[in-house]
């Protein structure tokens, strides 16, 4: 499915190119978008993925282990588990997500600095076309959740914008279900070796790629086991 939003003249002209949205959060790609990145700086996606992108590993308090991707707090190494509390995080399991995100240091790697722009705006992912109405909670105040950004407070998401909404969250849905019930091979070909785990939009602790793998493994045993028992 190939979708573009068109905003309202007034909102094309709202952008301040201020950065704070590039500056402020983690961003990730699907691989569907990551493909049509790497095609338009002409590399393919391996080395695309290599040069551009990182590990990102969402945590989220989740209430059971009923889920392949629930991980039982005793399953996260202390370190880790240590700055998750410290953070805020306070529930008896943790949802992991798995993501590919963009490589990051002060702002996105893809912000130009010098002109305040993306340079691959004409293939950036759906999360930033939507940005800043992301959000699928109804009656959502984005002026009030992003009071930084212009365009939240001229502009509310049209009936277009939120079917695009539904559609892009129905895709990562997929994506995460491909990677609990099938493994991390069969969301993606191509996954950074390196990265962060991130909570409340907080970088909490460095991972790799064979660490995340062996903490999902052991999860899916472990509820292989008592689901035997």
């Amino acid at each position: 499915m190939s979708v573009s939003i068109s905003p309202p003249a007034d909102a094309i002209t709202a952008c301040q190119k201020c950065g704070e949205c590039c500056k402020r959060y983690a961003i990730s790609a699907l691989p569907h978008e990551i493909e049509r990145q790497a095609t338009f700086f002409k590399l393919d996606v391996a080395n695309f993925t290599t040069i551009y992108t990182r590990l990102l590993v969402q945590f989220l308090p989740y209430s059971s282990g009923d889920h392949p991707l629930a991980l039982h707090t005793s399953m996260i190494p202390k370190p880790v588990w240590d700055q998750l509390k410290k953070a805020g995080f306070d529930a008896e399991y943790a949802m992991v997500l798995p993501m590919i995100g963009f490589k990051k240091q002060e702002y996105c790697v893809f912000f130009d600095t010098k002109t305040f722009g993306c340079t691959m705006h004409a293939v950036k992912p759906m999360q930033c076309n939507l940005f800043p109405f992301t959000s699928l909670k109804d009656n959502e105040d984005y002026a009030k959740a992003y009071d930084f950004c212009e365009l939240s407070k001229i502009s509310s998401p049209t009936d277009k914008t939120k079917e695009i909404q539904k559609y892009h969250w129905g895709m990562w849905k997929l994506f995460f279900d491909k990677v609990a019930f099938e493994g991390m091979h069969a969301a993606s070909e191509h996954w950074p070796e390196t990265g962060d785990i991130v909570f409340n939009g907080q970088k909490i602790w460095p991972v790799t790629k064979n660490e995340l793998s062996q903490w999902l493994s052991l999860a899916k045993n472990k509820k292989i086991k008592e689901s035997s028992e």
